[in-house]
């Protein structure tokens, strides 16, 4: 930003004692080298040329005032010009939020206070880009209190800026202000209950988060995606079938995040019939050439001893993860077909393919039911001189 807005000066003169040609120098050559801040350049710059503060455009002044460690000297210049309104304002606090530092969009909402004697006033997109800001720092505090200055501002009737409050306390996981505001909010959106949903399930409350979802007046594809889902990470995979039978009876169709999450319940519960159903549906949906949903049908078949079918799936498959070929050696291996599973790791090796952990634990399965113990130890070797990876108790 601040290439945006620094004027191609020379370097600073050395000081009086350094350099004795220092004292030739004019009034406003010397003024302009001797700051250091973008706003106190610019205004330098333009004493020395003999221009109008006023001629500059809205948005240069802005940027220069957010940069400047003196926000003082701003004001006394604001005194002398039309100051850049709260859409220029929003326009810094934008570009600063979006940026790659973001905590210049919370500094300089912190500036902006001090302009109020000039009735620059923030409003509801002021606020919606600091809070952007905040979220994406996970700054909790300051989004607490920002919290409370929308609600000063009489900004609690701003569902989207409530949701993103309610966001950042989510996020951070601040489970007592998060449901102290859920309750008292006046107006709920479904991006409302998801959230709130959400920072239940990911803390384990399962239970209190199936009672909001049943309580909730409408349900998106997301909202029964995150039970279904939520059940399966908490053990619990009947309950995850439950609530997609359930789903699939509001006339709701499966997404694709949805269908890696049932058929990760019915690879918990070996239940062949339901995954091969879904099997079917997705590839009906457009979804085959999904690579999370491949490798999840991988697993689920080398699980419920279909080796063929996981087979297929792999031999199908336009783009192949780390995760598909470790699932496929690790099944070959757990199969007795040892032999194949170290074939099946050269292909992937020559492909440029880098195996992981995971890869080694299936390699390992298929050297001792072989029984090449010095094969066995070869990759174990490998696996630390090649890979960098630190053996576990799994291998």
């Amino acid at each position: 930003m601040l290439s945006t807005l620094s004027l191609h000066l020379p370097p600073p003169p050395l000081n009086h004692t350094q350099s004795p040609t220092s004292q030739n120098l004019t009034p406003h050559h010397h003024l302009l080298h001797t700051f250091t801040s973008p706003l106190k350049q610019l205004h330098a710059h333009l004493i020395k040329t003999n221009t109008p503060l006023s001629t500059l455009p809205p948005t240069r002044i802005a940027f220069a005032c957010a940069l400047t460690p003196s926000f003082s000297y701003a004001q006394k210049l604001f005194q002398h010009l039309d100051y850049p309104d709260i859409p220029t304002w929003n326009s810094c606090l934008k570009a600063f939020a979006e940026g790659d530092e973001p905590i210049d969009a919370m500094l300089l909402f912190h500036q902006l206070h001090n302009l109020r004697c000039f009735n620059v006033i923030p409003d509801s997109f002021s606020l919606s880009f600091v809070l952007k800001a905040c979220t994406r720092l996970l700054d909790f505090h300051t989004g607490r209190v920002l919290h409370g200055y929308v609600e000063k501002l009489g900004f609690w009737s701003n569902l989207f800026m409530m949701n993103m409050i309610l966001n950042l306390y989510a996020l951070c996981g601040e489970i007592r202000d998060a449901r102290l505001m859920f309750d008292k909010m006046p107006q709920r959106d479904v991006v409302t209950w998801n959230i709130m949903m959400t920072l239940l399930v990911k803390r384990g409350d399962i239970e209190q988060a199936y009672d909001l979802f049943s309580g909730m007046p409408d349900r998106i594809v997301r909202s029964w995606t995150l039970m279904i889902s939520g059940f399966g990470q908490c053990g619990k995979p009947k309950e995850a079938i439950r609530v997609f039978l359930e789903m699939e009876e509001a006339g709701v169709r499966a997404n694709e995040v949805t269908v890696v999450a049932v058929l990760a319940a019915c690879t918990d519960l070996g239940d062949l019939d339901l995954g091969r159903r879904v099997h079917e549906y997705s590839s009906q949906s457009g979804f085959g050439r999904n690579v999370w949903i491949c490798n999840t049908l991988i697993e689920k078949y080398v699980k419920c001893g279909c080796l063929e079918d996981a087979c297929r799936v792999f031999d199908a498959m336009e783009e192949r993860s780390v995760v598909s070929w470790s699932a496929m050696i690790s099944g070959l291996a757990m199969h007795g077909q040892a032999e194949e599973a170290l074939r099946l790791f050269s292909s992937m090796i020559q492909i440029g393919m880098e195996p992981n952990y995971v890869t080694f634990v299936g390699l390992l399965h298929a050297c001792s039911h072989m029984g090449f113990v010095d094969k066995g130890r070869e990759f174990l070797a490998r696996m630390t001189a090649d890979y960098g990876i630190v053996p576990k108790i799994e291998h």
